[in-house]
């Protein structure tokens, strides 16, 4: 830190020249120069006069004291502006690279100036918290940032661990460095971890770094370490506002240090959730990004929600985390859910119309994919199951604390994600009654509709009666066999029905039925019949389980120890996992939608800009090598994006400006600048997300621009209003060919319509953006899927009756960009009926079969009347 003496010269030299140009230039000018302009005002003929004789040398000095006054007036205003924040206590701490050089000037000399000063009274007074009595943090300047007048705890984030801290009234972000880093001029790292984040608990925003209040939790560098004096010790969060992070806390120097923590030595895992949370992965730095879902609803200055990772697992919320194991069981899901929806799409564009994922499910999924050993990716050869969570603990456990709920609904949610479509023994099952799961899910668990995974009985009662009349079932088959295990039974009878574990999920029940649910539960220790119950339970383990989480056993025992933290979910999270998981189970969309469930149908259905064709003339398609007309620069996205025909010298097209293309391709209304970066750049901050926007941009511009002849300024990529969009004058982009091709063939008749029919399957030979793995992409890619499959269906009518051998092979072809779509297959067996081809039909029927049994499905029963008749049909003649 400076030395006393060190402030000191720095803060007199700063006053000199402030005082010496506010002060002195005006009073030189007075002096030397004299009052610039006329005494009094000059006659028409004095004006001419002057106009008409030549330049002296009294004229030119007097129009540079004009320019000098001029300057000295915008500086002199800024040094006001400065004066006025400083005061104010809304001073920004980093210069901005395109404000005023005066302003930032006048920045630099006051903040030198006032080094270290606080004007406490002055901003208490100024600012509008101070009448109802809030913490109000003064002007304080880079290097003491961010001190507050009042006291008050903040917690202090350093990796995984969490520190209660006392903000007192001289404490800045420079002495909480020196404390936690060692180096005081290391506070600009704190500030940047901690710049735009919302604080849930308290409220606010941190915008300007100069200001701070007790109540929010900061993040500090990984490299952190608590003050000598300081001791963590771990306790349980008492009521209030949701925890933020592990309930290890730190007591301040002088202050009562709580007692050390128990040692939870042993207890039983409560739930298949339980026992994948002590899952461990390869360590990732901890980042913060904001979740895709709905960004434009999201304001200028609060980017949304933050989720956070770590080496364990995923913090959606503070009192939301999810382990690792369960967010790679939620995240295959998400991709099932889009082969589940192409699978029961029927041809109808405005069928079914593709939705966002709800906003956990997407933030999951993006923090797995950046994880390559848990990632799941888009394979169409091999679609990806539901990885298998650890088996269901034996017996029941039950679970008190504020945060039981939450981890009773994450173990619902790990239960239902076990398993996957080639693993019948392990898709377990849940029992529950409706009112534990509205204690647990709220009203809007009806929105769930039908599962077979999931049984909701009445009353307490008849849960345990479903889970006796499991334990009977299991029993007796076991007695065929001989057996006392369902492990020995795999293995002996491997052709023997699924047994798969079954989870009770329910309140403590009462005391008529405490024995009852005793003896059941002892007798499913052998037969994976577990049970997780909300309360005390006085014949097995029972833990508690803190908001975020964190755990103690604090009575009974078990076999194996207690995980140290239970995932734990919010009721509108699990609400919106659990619709994900049922419909890449069943494939059947909500029975009910939710508001809490997103209906965003994707933009490139319609856009604004344009009318609805009228004409019938088909869009010019480009063949491999043609020019485009008029000179436009050819932008291709379906399959491997690219841009075509580069010609001239430049600098290369970046990776993320390619995304860019892509991006606003799909979007042919443009996208606002604050929109493209929520999508594009979720991790880094507002103003560097803005930044790279633009950048991106410029260079996607750039590139065009080596493509393409067009002259106009700011051709390719026009922004306006604020928002960026490709020119359909000067970028010919295929997709959007592709849906003027599909639009006019809605409207036209033949001829025409087969050739905009046909010109929209040859466009169709690859998905959108084929071997690019953005995030935002899966809806969009959905979307023209379903063109292609709309194109191909429609022609395919168009041909039967002319060319019945053209419509198999195209709808082979079909078949081969979408394996899932049985309408492709339905209207397939129609084209070789019309060949009669009999074993054609079969083939058809097993492949359809085949391919959806990675789905965990069959066909629909009118499909297998379909081919059976049609077969018939052909034998009869």
């Amino acid at each position: 830190m400076l030395s006393w003496l060190g402030r000191a010269a720095i803060r007199i030299s700063a006053g000199s020249l402030l005082i010496t140009a506010v002060a002195g230039i005006p009073a030189w000018l007075a002096i030397a120069v004299g009052w610039p302009l006329p005494r009094s005002v000059p006659s028409q003929d004095s004006l001419t006069a002057a106009l008409t004789s030549g330049v002296t040398d009294r004229m030119v000095v007097n129009l540079l004291a004009i320019a000098i006054w001029l300057v000295w007036a915008a500086f002199a205003q800024a040094v006001y502006a400065e004066l006025r924040d400083t005061i104010r206590g809304v001073k920004d701490l980093h210069l901005r690279p395109h404000r005023n050089p005066l302003r930032n000037t006048a920045s630099i000399l006051v903040s030198s100036m006032l080094l270290g000063t606080v004007l406490t009274a002055t901003a208490a007074a100024a600012s509008p918290h101070a009448a109802s009595g809030a913490a109000i943090p003064p002007r304080v300047l880079p290097t003491a940032a961010l001190a507050t007048v009042s006291e008050g705890p903040a917690t202090i984030h350093v990796g995984d661990e969490t520190y209660v801290y006392v903000v007192k009234r001289a404490d800045s972000l420079s002495k909480i460095s020196a404390a936690w880093l060692g180096d005081a001029d290391r506070w600009p790292e704190i500030c940047q971890m901690n710049k735009h984040r919302h604080f849930s608990q308290v409220g606010g925003t941190l915008r300007d770094c100069n200001l701070i209040f007790p109540g929010w939790d900061l993040r500090l560098p990984a490299d952190a370490k608590p003050p000598a004096r300081v001791k963590p010790a771990q306790t349980h969060q008492p009521a209030g506002p949701p925890p933020v992070a592990p309930t290890k806390t730190a007591t301040p120097p002088g202050s009562s240090t709580p007692s050390p923590p128990q040692a939870a030595s042993s207890a039983p895992a409560t739930s298949n959730s339980t026992a994948s949370a002590t899952t461990t992965a390869p360590a990732t730095s901890s980042r913060t990004n904001a979740t895709a879902a709905a960004p434009a609803a999201s304001s200028a200055d609060s980017p949304g929600p933050a989720a956070s990772s770590d080496e364990h697992g995923v913090r959606l919320s503070p009192s939301s985390w999810v382990s690792w194991t369960l967010a790679a069981a939620i995240s295959a899901a998400a991709l099932l859910v889009w082969q589940q929806r192409r699978r029961r799409f029927t041809g109808e564009s405005d069928d079914d119309p593709p939705t966002e994922l709800p906003p956990p499910v997407a933030t999951l999924r993006r923090a797995v994919d950046r994880r390559p050993e848990l990632a799941h990716h888009d394979s169409e050869s091999e679609p990806p199951g539901l990885p298998e969570l650890a088996p269901l603990p034996p017996g029941g456990t039950g679970l008190t604390g504020d945060g039981a709920t939450g981890a009773a609904r994450a173990a619902l949610v790990a239960v239902l994600a076990s398993g996957g479509p080639h693993h019948p023994d392990t898709r377990a099952e849940v029992i529950t009654d409706a009112t534990t799961l509205a204690t647990l899910l709220g009203p809007d668990f009806v929105t769930l509709g039908p599962w077979p995974r999931l049984h909701v009985t009445d009353s307490i009662d008849d849960a345990l009666t479903a889970a006796e009349a499991r334990l009977l079932h299991r029993s007796r088959i076991l007695d065929e066999h001989t057996l006392t295990d369902l492990g020995e039974l795999r293995k002996t009878a491997p052709d023997e029905e699924a047994l798969p574990p079954v989870m009770l999920i329910a309140e403590t029940p009462p005391a008529g039925a405490r024995m009852r649910a005793k003896v059941a539960l002892a007798l499913g220790e052998g037969l994976h019949v577990s049970a997780l119950l909300l309360g005390e339970w006085a014949h097995g383990a029972t833990v508690e389980v803190a908001l975020n989480g964190y755990t103690k056993l604090v009575a009974g025992q078990a076999i194996e120890p207690v995980p140290p933290r239970l995932p734990v979910l919010e009721p509108a999270a699990a609400i919106q996992v659990l619709t994900t998981l049922r419909e890449s189970q069943t494939g059947e969309p909500p029975a009910i939608t939710s508001p809490a469930l997103p209906v965003t149908v994707v933009p490139l259905h319609a856009s604004r800009t344009e009318n609805k064709p009228t004409d019938t003339t088909p869009p010019t398609v480009l063949a491999a090598g043609q020019a485009s007309p008029g000179g436009r620069a050819r932008l291709r996205v379906l399959g491997q994006p690219r841009i075509e025909d580069i010609t001239a010298e430049g600098r290369p097209l970046r990776a993320k400006a390619l995304e860019l293309a892509v991006y606003l391709a799909v979007h042919p209304d443009g996208a606002a600048t604050r929109e493209i970066g929520e999508y594009l750049e979720p991790d880094a901050r507002v103003s560097q997300a803005d930044q790279r926007v633009h950048t991106n941009a410029s260079n996607l511009r750039h590139v065009l621009g080596r493509a393409g002849t067009a002259v106009t300024k700011n051709a390719y990529v026009i922004k306006s209003a604020g928002r960026y969009r490709l020119d359909p004058a000067t970028v010919d982009i295929d997709v959007w060919t592709l849906r003027d091709l599909m639009r006019k063939a809605t409207i036209a008749t033949e001829p025409r319509r087969r050739e905009l029919l046909t010109a929209a399957c040859d466009l169709c030979a690859a998905p959108l953006a084929e071997g690019q793995d953005y995030e935002w992409i899966q809806p969009h890619r959905e979307t023209v899927r379903r063109w292609s499959t709309e194109a191909h269906l429609m022609l395919a009518d168009d041909l039967l009756d002319s060319d019945p051998q053209a419509a198999s092979d195209l709808l082979d072809r079909a078949i081969g960009l979408d394996r899932y779509s049985e309408a492709l297959y339905v209207k397939a067996m129609h084209a070789r009926h019309a060949l009669a081809d009999a074993a054609g039909i079969r083939t058809l029927l097993r492949a359809v079969t085949k391919a959806l049994a990675d789905l965990d499905a069959e066909p629909r029963e009118d499909t297998i009347e379909l081919a059976n008749k049609l077969r018939t049909s052909l034998d009869n003649k």
